[in-house]
């Protein structure tokens, strides 16, 4: 075990409050209960730090190929980065061509030499000799609107050029701005940005990046266009918004020696070669790729070292290698730990999430910074017993566990790799019903944002026709038995908007998207909701025609709200925004899309709507019932003798058992399944046949809506256990591993011993 587990372990106390019947958090037989349970309650600029280094002794110049052919190579961005042209707007335009009255006797758009100062951020924050920015402005006036052109002079581009501004601005539906290069004064053109393609509703700085290396030895010219937005004004142009643009500028590429990136950097090889070769052939040593035949490639490393590169090129009369031993210098990085959750939605009253006790639910690993090592660790509030605990370690990178006490658990996971480690130390709530919610433990209510065109969320004059509320994956099964949703505001005076019909659907979910609709949950009125939010403190119950099984992500979308108008208010309560943990979407203008990065500058604007299903997680289990009827987990075999008779296998079901049958004649239930969470099932068989040594039968029972499925696996013998060959349903090995008596255990939770998986001893020591 790693030194870093051990010590954390070793230092891990856990300090719990008895909460749960039983005062030990464990689990009891009870009645189960059959009736609605009721709950109370933008691009980014290239970062990679490449210092130069010293040549290296061993570093071997370029050997020329007699036709000239050269193999050499650099890389793109740092130091290698060489400036050919550029503007800063500090002086004047008189480099530029101005036409800013495309469509005579509109009206003139505003191009001018200003300082953004009066904006949300100046550009001396980028630069600071600032004196002013490129400023181009239209007309409030609608009927002033027009479009405008800012185009440079010439400029030579060399070899693997790339083009870099600054833009700063917010979204105007009713103005763009593009960015453009062209080789034959505009009769054709290529589009390197647009702010129609960019969502930002807060004034920022955008850095813009983009690929000359088409235009290579050729002659361009760069034009900034003012025009229309994301609304279509017919093709005349923009009106009422601004953009400021500086810090422009066109850069080549320069020959390096050696280069220092960090572990997971993206290094991007440039292929510098003199003459004209028609293939590649790059030897990266401990990258990922290890090799490429791509002119330019991009690889990784994920440990630290120094590493040489070789670059071999070809043409019709030869080729030339090339290499650069030393060439990168990769600096380790320790891990950054993240789990994936078996569920992200939380229970409502202790923000934790709510994973179902006994089912297997899976704890996954998400660490970045290549981590090569993990640990694990689970403790139950209920755990400690004074003093210093010692958890057992599971060292898989992913880990399934299951959980056997009701209430709180700690939840530690250690990433690490040469360089370090890292942790996440979080908790989970165990327990088999609650509402729940995406509020992140820290949230608050907000009310709501309202300006002359917007009430978040809600009402609105922005082409925003609904609004949605994601539901993770359940950690096992779930039954949605109830819906609320928290509205703030609901009132009308016009009666048209007071009959909208408000609808509350369950969506699918599509790539993280919502997909397509599974079925309309409840209907109501704008008046509707104003009666039923003031009288229930804004809770509005959704009436569920019949509950419904959850496996998967889903949505809860919310459709109709009438279009904002003065004598309308409607809105529903969401978590303040934050930058990170969005669960809450739009659809505008027909396409669905999260609220990160729209209503504040990315990462910002991430919220979570009032939206709370109540979910009872289905689970049925094979288990043990002690004299004190506290119930834990046990295994789903069940060893029968030759002789015919009746055996009892005990299950815990807290939605009930029903039979569903058995794959073999002479197995089968008898009796019906009672009423009570522990169920025993008594399974009837008949005599082992002469001659036969063994067989397998399988009964299968399922809970209440056969939510869950539970194989009972009955081997007949007319031996004493030992080691024998178990097969699964479809009379394949099975690869479940048991003990000699036969009793299933999980992998990874094996002391020393011998145990049997695929029909073979294996040996733990």
């Amino acid at each position: 075990m790693n030194k870093h587990v051990t010590l954390f372990s070793a230092f891990l106390t856990v300090i719990g409050t008895v909460m749960a019947a039983g005062g030990d958090g464990d689990i009891l037989k009870s009645k189960v209960e059959t009736q609605t349970s009721t709950v109370q309650q933008s691009p980014q600029a290239l970062h990679i730090a490449y210092r130069p280094t010293f040549k290296p002794a061993t570093w071997h110049p370029l050997q020329a190929a007699a036709n000239g052919l050269t193999a050499d190579f650099s890389i793109l961005g740092g130091t290698s980065q060489v400036e050919v042209w550029s503007e800063n707007f500090d002086t004047d335009l008189s480099q530029w061509t101005i036409n800013n009255e495309v469509n005579s006797g509109w009206g003139p758009v505003t191009v001018e030499l200003a300082s953004s100062s009066n904006k949300r951020e100046a550009f001396s924050v980028y630069d600071e000799n600032d004196v002013t920015s490129l400023h181009i402005d239209g007309d409030y006036r609608v009927s002033k609107r027009n479009t405008a052109y800012v185009t440079s002079g010439s400029i030579q581009v060399p070899a693997n050029a790339q083009f870099h501004a600054y833009v700063g601005y917010t979204e105007w539906e009713e103005c763009g701005l593009y960015i453009s290069v062209s080789t034959d004064d505009f009769e054709t053109q290529t589009e390197l940005w647009n702010s129609k393609n960019s969502t930002i509703s807060n004034w920022a700085w955008h850095k813009i990046d983009a690929d000359l290396s088409a235009f290579a030895g050729q002659t361009i010219k760069v034009r900034f266009t003012y025009g229309e937005g994301t609304k279509s004004n017919y093709g005349i142009g923009g009106y009422l918004g601004d953009f400021y643009v500086d810090g422009v500028s066109i850069t080549g590429v320069t020959s390096v020696e050696s280069i220092t990136v960090t572990t997971g950097e993206e290094i991007n090889f440039v292929d510098l070669s003199a003459g004209t070769p028609t293939s590649w052939q790059w030897s990266f040593p401990g990258a990922t790729p290890a090799t490429s035949t791509e002119q330019n490639p991009t690889v990784i490393y994920e440990h630290p070292g120094t590493y040489d590169v070789t670059l071999t090129v070809t043409d019709a009369e030869g080729s030339d290698v090339v290499t650069k031993t030393s060439f990168v210098t990769v600096e380790g990085v320790g891990p950054v730990a993240g789990v994936e959750w078996p569920c992200d939605f939380r229970d409502l009253t202790t923000r934790l999430r709510m994973v179902a006790p006994f089912a297997p639910v899976t704890y996954r690993d998400a660490s970045t910074g290549f981590p090569t090592a993990f640990s694990w660790t689970f403790l139950s509030e209920y755990d400690n017993t004074g003093g210093i605990i010692t958890p057992t370690v599971y060292t898989d990178k992913d880990q399934t566990y299951q959980h056997e006490k009701l209430n709180k658990y700690f939840v530690t996971h250690i990433a690490q790799n040469e360089t370090g480690y890292d942790y996440v130390d979080d908790q989970v709530q165990v327990q088999f019903e609650g509402m729940v919610t995406n509020f992140q433990p820290e949230d608050g209510y907000q009310t709501n944002f309202v300006d002359g065109d917007l009430t978040l969320p809600g009402a609105n004059k922005m082409g925003i026709t609904a609004w949605a509320e994601k539901i993770s994956k359940p950690a096992a099964p779930v039954v949605m038995n109830a819906l609320y949703v928290n509205f703030t505001k609901a009132s009308a005076e016009e009666l048209t908007d007071q009959i909208a019909s408000v609808s509350f659907y369950l969506y699918t979910s599509d790539n993280g998207m919502p997909g397509e609709p599974i079925d309309l949950l409840d209907s109501w009125t704008l008046s509707e909701l104003n009666y039923a939010m003031t009288t229930n403190n804004g809770i509005v119950t959704i009436e569920l025609s019949h509950p419904y099984v959850l496996e998967d992500e889903v949505f809860i979308v919310i459709d109709g709200i009438p279009e904002k108008n003065d004598n309308l208010e409607c809105a529903i309560a969401m978590a303040p925004m934050r930058s990170f943990g969005n669960t809450a979407f739009m659809c505008r203008n027909g396409v669905w899309r999260p609220f990160t990065g729209y209503f504040q500058a990315a990462p910002g604007g991430q919220t979570s709507l009032a939206v709370f299903p109540v979910f009872t997680y289905s689970v049925l289990v094979p288990a043990n019932v002690d004299d004190e009827n506290r119930v834990t987990l046990a295994d789903d075999l069940l060893e029968v003798g030759a002789q015919a008779g009746t055996a009892e296998k005990t299950v815990f079901a807290n939605r009930g058992v029903q039979y569903v049958g058995s794959n073999a004649a002479w197995c089968r239930l008898t009796g019906e399944p009672g009423d009570e969470t522990v169920d025993v099932l008594h399974i009837e068989y008949d005599a082992l046949p002469e001659g036969v040594t063994s067989r397998e039968a399988i009964i299968t029972v399922t809970d209440a809506d056969a939510v869950s499925t539970l194989n009972i696996h009955v081997v007949q013998s007319g031996t004493a256990t030992g080691i024998k060959e178990m097969r699964n349903e479809y009379g394949e090995m099975s690869d479940a591993i048991f003990t000699l008596d036969g009793r299933r255990v999980v992998d990874g939770q094996m002391s020393k011993g011998i145990y049997i998986k695929n029909g073979r001893k294996v040996v733990i020591k």
